[in-house]
């Protein structure tokens, strides 16, 4: 009979202890709520989303703020992963999905930059060498493409490289240099810029 009392102690410690692993990994997993994986996609989006908006506060004189949206929200797969932004013109707060494509295109300049910061600073100084933009820029007013300068010119901030792909004008008068291409019967041609 004392073995048997011995015998049900330990597996009762052992299904106690059992319960409290269980009760880890499924917390871990997130089934209860946000599971590890998007706790630290969160965190490091947190960190991209603070940059980004130190960028935004130039473009538009600041009228948007990003804002990640709230983890206790929709039960949908991207739960706290997902952007709202704050429009200070009409002091309320929308969907990312709502900008205008010139809106989105300064938004993700500025979302990509933050990246690029927040990388280097979790990864011990590694630093993004070149960034690359294709087009984009026609979709932007005057206004706008001021403000995409001024967003392009934190990259010097990191000593990187920033390769522009446009047909619009102004952009060739406000960059010093660069890669013009020509196109001729005979195949195209090169100049540089400088």
């Amino acid at each position: 009979y004392v073995k048997l009392e011995k015998l049900i102690s330990s597996l009762n410690s052992r299904l106690s202890k059992t319960e409290e692993n269980m009760l880890f990994a499924k917390r871990l997993r997130g089934d209860n709520g946000i599971g590890l994986q998007r706790y630290v996609l969160g965190i490091m989006l947190t960190t991209v989303t603070n940059e980004a908006n130190r960028l935004l506060e130039n473009v538009h004189s600041g009228r948007y703020r990003l804002y990640r949206s709230s983890e206790s929200g929709t039960h949908s797969r991207l739960k706290g992963l997902e952007f709202y932004v704050h429009d200070n013109m009409c002091a309320k707060n929308r969907s990312a999905a709502t900008l205008s494509g010139g809106e989105k295109f300064l938004v993700a300049m500025s979302l990509s930059i933050g990246l690029s910061a927040a990388v280097r600073a979790q990864s011990g100084g590694t630093q993004m060498q070149a960034m690359f933009i294709d087009e984009g820029f026609g979709t932007l007013d005057s206004s706008s493409l001021s403000d995409a300068l001024t967003i392009l010119s934190a990259m010097n901030h990191f000593n990187a490289v920033v390769g522009i792909i446009s047909h619009v004008e102004a952009l060739k008068e406000n960059i010093s240099t660069g890669i013009e291409i020509t196109k001729t019967p005979n195949g195209s041609t090169l100049k540089l810029k400088d």
